[in-house]
């Protein structure tokens, strides 16, 4: 049987949905503990940050809701100050941080919360010497 290249291209939107579906969608979440040890960690590829996701999916009225724990190196920014889609809180466990919040710079140290609302600049560097490490929970809308 030959199979025409029109045929294929035709066939390539429902492969990209078929290829889209596999990947898990997030669901709602459920009460749950999550013990450090056992959360994934990944590494970026300069080795400058480890990350660990806690979870991703969506709260009981319908808000996306994700977290993680990062470990940025000295010196080291995760990305460029951005603004986000979402709302983010950073607590800071250990470390020394410089907080860029719409042009204003502060250096915050273990125990400080950093709140960016809804496409706020926000950016952040390890001011420190040693690891900084920070929790990350962002909300945003549910839009399905």
């Amino acid at each position: 049987m030959r199979v025409s290249r029109r045929e294929i291209a035709g066939l390539l939107p429902i492969l990209a949905v078929g290829a889209s579906a596999q990947k898990t969608a997030p669901q709602e979440l459920h009460a749950k503990a999550y013990a450090f040890d056992d959360l994934p960690v990944r590494t970026s590829a300069n080795g400058a940050m480890k990350s660990r996701s806690v979870f991703d999916g969506f709260t009981g009225r319908g808000q996306r809701i994700t977290a993680h724990i990062s470990e940025l190196a000295p010196g080291q920014s995760p990305h460029p100050p951005a603004r986000q889609k979402h709302e983010e809180i950073i607590i800071l466990r250990e470390g020394t941080l410089e907080v860029t919040l719409n042009g204003e710079t502060s250096t915050i140290g273990p125990g400080s919360i950093i709140y960016s609302p809804y496409e706020g600049l926000t950016g952040w560097k390890n001011a420190g010497t040693t690891v900084a490490q920070y929790y990350v929970i962002s909300i945003e809308e549910h839009t399905a």
